[in-house]
């Protein structure tokens, strides 16, 4: 089971050096700015993600989350992505709520409450083989609404879900949450800069990832080698 803090990274050296037992995230959002330079988790193919989630749990031997998107497709699709993932030495899969292909910034549709859970059933399926537990991520509060978002908390935990994370909330939905009767089995991703992550420790979620501040620390360690770079060929010139 999750708890606490969620280290969000892709980067094998740092996965290494934290050398903890605690699962890591290996953010798909993350991946496509690294290797693509852009904010959009869509245009990373199931193919890729596998191939750099299988490196990096053969080189770091760690106990990884990954991040299923909205499955790649169909229900077909959500069942190999388990099968594939599960295989490749993952223990946990986020699964989101989104049309697919998923995007980062900002939701632009979500699937019907039948078609998500059908696609959390095929996923937990095709990943039965491997222990693998999904883990869904409900992103659609702004297109849905709170009412919808507790009914397909409900609904998700009746099936057997052991654990649900909730994205995209601000303050006055996060205290609504707080107060539910399932709320131990919630975890909160932080995916904009909306809440910090001291206001949400204080509420003690199950879990925290925190997607924002990896990026924005990562973009800030860019910039410095930027500025360094810049730097050091002007003295030259």
């Amino acid at each position: 089971m999750l708890k606490g803090i969620i280290p969000v990274t892709i980067s094998a050296n740092l996965i290494k050096n934290l050398g903890s037992d605690q699962p890591l995230f290996v953010s798909g959002r993350l991946l496509a700015m690294m290797t693509l330079g852009k904010d959009n988790e869509g245009l990373i193919t199931r193919r890729e993600y596998l191939q750099y989630f299988n490196t990096l749990s053969i080189e770091t031997k760690a106990a990884l989350i990954a991040d299923g998107q909205s499955g790649f497709g169909n229900e077909l699709s959500a069942w190999t992505t388990a099968k594939e993932l599960g295989n490749a030495g993952a223990q946990y899969l986020v699964l989101n709520d989104q049309k697919w292909p998923a995007k980062s910034v900002e939701v632009t549709g979500t699937t019907s409450d039948k078609i998500f859970i059908n696609m959390v059933k095929a996923a937990v399926a095709g990943g039965k083989d491997y222990d693998l537990q999904i883990i869904p991520k409900l992103e659609g509060i702004k297109k849905y609404g709170y009412s919808k978002l507790v009914n397909r908390i409900e609904l998700l935990l009746k099936m057997g879900i052991k654990q649900i994370i909730v994205a995209r909330l601000n303050r006055k939905e996060l205290a609504q949450l707080k107060e539910e009767k399932f709320f131990s089995k919630i975890g909160i991703e932080l995916d904009n800069s909306d809440l910090g992550i001291k206001e949400v420790k204080s509420i003690k979620p199950k879990f925290i990832l925190p997607v924002e501040s990896a990026i924005a620390t990562t973009l800030n360690a860019e910039q410095q080698l930027y500025e360094f770079y810049s730097r050091e060929n002007n003295h030259e010139e």
